[in-house]
């Protein structure tokens, strides 16, 4: 489609078109070098207000915890933001110019209240400092009188003349420095003060008991008062450096004990003030930062609107002579009148005079994908868009794999007890699923509630397979009396009661416990495993035929389609037969053949038939015709296509001359289309065979699913009923405990996890591969609904 759009009604009609989300754009303008955009300064100014809402998110986020950490500030903003009335609707003008005016007020706040914050923390240390002082000079008085160690530092020293004589004493000045530093950082601040003065120095401390805020970080920390003796200007300067160095605050404390004290209640006083000012700054600021919680997210949902339109406006062309917009995109065929009106909206709510104008134009480029899903079919469409995006108009995997994935997953997952429990956990996901989508849940259980309907159907097939099996946490179901009895109670040889009767649905449960039991289990599913693959793996290829039909690839049809399927049914579509076949026989005690070795003999020996592989009359010369087409099909697969292409373009060059379709001659590479189809012809050939072969893996997983079932029955719950004083129920609890637990972590949850793992392998690789590509882009339209969603 294309769009021409008034540039008065521009913003409008790009805005309606975000709400209706039908179109995606195409950028007709790539190269920023050979085409200014228009927009590109109103991009610019919405990631100025981007950055400025990101800013005072920050600041609502830190108040927020700061009030208390232990809710979540998101949804503390929620909150807010569903509390706010509907006031009127800012213009993104206005919305820039008050964001600059809170963003200037934010800071100069910021700024103050860090400044007052680091005055009060200094006061608070000089504080300690002035009354750890006190105790430091009283305790150094008393010393004094003692007459003990440190008395040399503080005592008047004897001076002697150069005669010897004494000529009297004289009194030591000595200086001392105060302050606090980290209490982590003591033991060597004190160590490197002690070596660097090497010893001439009095040194105490006082530990602060409550952390105090650092004034340049603002965290609380665990400090120490300190207080240095020390002589001389040298070591004055050391110390000095040595503090610095540690980042240890210096303080200047009087010497006397009345300026001390003086000193001290000029502080109090100041810190009562500070605090009082703190608290109206915090207040303020509280208020501030409220209002703006309250329309956060208003605000950046109004901001990142403003962007995407800015940003869609500059994919369109410029029209300067009639001074208008011109787009172009991709919409569904079915939302063109939807467009249409949210576009004369757009132009009445403008008021633009020229409306504006929509027309279908043809277009040589490949189309996005585009599938209309809902809540339940969306997992299932995930699981094919994992693969790959379909190309324009491919056949959709997704509808059949509805059915084919829970379906395969029940056969691996057979167990109607597991099934039971699985489908009470997808019931509660499904039942509840409003309230859990406004909840954030962990990763895992948001994936599971992601695909809460796939878990649904995936149980109920999980249950269908157990009742085929009939096993129920490994235990048989006797719905339906058994064809088979004893015929003594202590006998172990069972008797068909009804020679002539067929268990009427799933498996008798004479079955299960059987001394043959792992036998039968082993031929019944494995041949299910080959009849369910080479019927998945049969559609797959008729999906291949639809999709030449719509494509009109006839030459995929009849060199592709036809030959293959040919081949896959003459292979193992004979061996479904003979399953089939033999299972519908009754033969009476006598041996009947083995399919396994009927195959083989028809391609060793395709000529012969012994007596112990013949099925039927006439099988000998069905296996021949059918082993001559297999043959046939291979040639035909490889050659056919290549040299009908070169017969087709020999014949255009004769048509139209060469000098006409010169560059066609360069495209067209004969080895190069000979080398794909032997690459694709090798790869379905062998791929039969493996695939075929990979759907054992159905086989596989459900007696191992049985077998580990039946172990944890037998070996944990049953067996602790033997234990001493089981008939106090002790052994039957810690047994039921340690199967319970057992049963839902490795089969609920890993063998769970194996058998989806497995289902998905065998789409995407044996069935779909058969016809789909998935080199296709998916249809991604200019969405508000998908441009505000929160990421995963």
């Amino acid at each position: 489609m294309q769009l021409f759009v008034q540039i008065e009604a521009a913003h409008d009609t790009v805005d309606e078109l975000g709400k209706l989300g039908l179109i995606e754009f195409k950028d007709l303008n790539p190269d920023m070098n050979a085409f200014q955009r228009n927009f590109i300064n109103d991009v610019k100014r919405c990631d100025e207000m981007e950055r400025r809402l990101r800013f005072f998110e920050t600041e609502v986020i830190k108040e927020i915890r700061d009030q208390n950490a232990t809710v979540e500030p998101a949804t503390i903003i929620d909150e807010l933001s569903q509390q706010q009335k509907d006031e009127k609707k800012l213009q993104i003008d206005e919305l820039e110019t008050q964001f600059d005016d809170l963003e200037k007020e934010l800071q100069q706040m910021n700024s103050n209240q860090e400044m007052l914050n680091r005055n009060y923390n200094e006061l608070i240390e000089l504080k300690f400092v002035l009354q750890e002082d006190a105790t430091f000079f009283s305790e150094v008085s008393d010393l004094e009188e003692d007459n003990v160690e440190s008395k040399s530092l503080l005592a008047d020293k004897t001076v002697i003349n150069a005669e010897g004589m004494e000529t009297g004493t004289k009194a030591v000045k000595l200086g001392f420095v105060t302050g606090v530093v980290l209490r982590s950082q003591w033991l060597s601040f004190e160590r490197v003060l002690w070596r660097s003065t090497r010893g001439n120095l009095f040194i105490r401390r006082a530990e602060i008991q409550n952390p105090i805020r650092d004034p340049h970080t603002g965290e609380l920390v665990q400090k120490d008062v300190f207080i240095i003796f020390y002589q001389g200007e040298r070591s004055q300067a050391k110390i000095k450096k040595i503090c610095e160095s540690f980042d240890a605050k210096q303080y200047r404390c009087p010497d006397s004990a009345g300026e001390r004290k003086e000193l001290l209640q000029q502080v109090n006083s100041r810190l009562l003030d500070l605090e009082a000012v703190l608290e109206r700054t915090k207040k303020h600021r509280r208020g501030v930062l409220y209002d703006i919680g309250k329309h956060l997210r208003e605000w950046q949902v109004k901001v990142t609107k403003e962007k995407a339109i800015y940003a869609t406006m500059n994919m369109f062309n410029y029209d300067t002579g009639r001074r208008c917009l011109i787009a172009e995109g991709w919409c569904p065929k079915t939302a063109t009148e939807r467009i249409v009106n949210s576009m004369r909206q757009a132009t009445e709510s403008s008021g633009a005079l020229v409306p504006s104008i929509l027309s279908v134009i043809q277009s040589k480029e490949e189309p996005p994908t585009y599938f209309r899903t809902n809540k339940f079919t969306r997992a299932f469409q995930g699981l094919v868009d994992a693969y790959g995006i379909a190309h324009y108009r491919e056949v959709n995997p997704a509808p059949f794999a509805i059915i084919t994935f829970p379906f395969l997953f029940g056969v691996m997952f057979g167990d109607f007890g597991h099934g039971i429990m699985m489908l009470l956990f997808s019931l509660t996901l499904v039942l509840n699923e409003k309230k859990l989508e406004k909840v954030k849940l962990f990763d895992m259980l948001q994936t599971c509630f992601n695909g809460r309907y796939l878990l649904l159907l995936m149980s109920i097939f999980g249950m269908y397979a157990g009742l085929i099996y009939n096993e129920c946490f490994s235990i048989p179901m006797e719905f339906i009396s058994s064809n088979w009895k004893y015929e003594t109670a202590n006998s172990t040889v069972a008797v068909q009661i009804d020679v002539d009767r067929a268990y009427e649905f799933g498996v008798d449960p004479a079955w299960k416990g059987a001394s043959n039991s792992l036998t039968f289990y082993n031929s019944l599913k494995m041949k299910m495993s080959i009849l369910l693959g080479v019927s998945q793996m049969s559609l797959g290829i008729f999906m291949s035929l639809l999709n030449g039909i719509h494509f009109r690839h006839s030459l995929d049809i009849w060199c592709e389609f036809l030959p293959q399927i040919i081949f896959l049914l003459s292979i193992f579509g004979y061996m479904s037969f003979l399953i089939i076949y033999k299972w519908c026989q009754s033969y009476q005690g006598a041996v009947p053949p083995f399919i396994l070795n009927v195959i083989i003999a028809m391609f060793l020996s395709p000529t012969t038939l012994t007596n112990e592989n013949t099925f039927f009359s006439g099988q000998l010369g069905l296996q021949i015709g059918l082993l001559l087409l297999a043959v046939v099909t291979v040639p035909w697969m490889l050659f056919t296509k290549p040299y009908i292409l070169k017969r087709r373009h020999k014949a255009k060059l004769n048509r139209n001359g060469p000098h006409v379709v010169a560059a066609d001659d360069e495209e067209f590479d004969f080895a190069d289309i000979m080398i794909k189809q032997t690459i694709h012809s090798i790869e379905f050939v062998l791929g039969c065979i493996s695939n075929t072969a990979s759907y054992l893996r159905l086989w596989a997983l459900s007696l191992a699913h049985a077998e580990l079932s039946e172990v944890f029955w037998e070996k944990l719950f049953l067996l602790t009923m033997d234990w001493p004083f089981s008939g106090w129920g002790i052994g039957t609890f810690f047994g039921f405990g340690a199967w319970a637990g057992i049963t839902v972590g490795v089969l609920l949850v890993m063998e769970s996890l194996s058998a989806f793992l497995h289902a998905l392998r065998l789409h995407w690789v044996e069935f779909m591969n058969k016809f789909y590509h998935g080199d296709g882009h998916k249809f991604q339209p200019f969405s508000y609904e998908q441009l505000l969603k929160p990421d995963d």
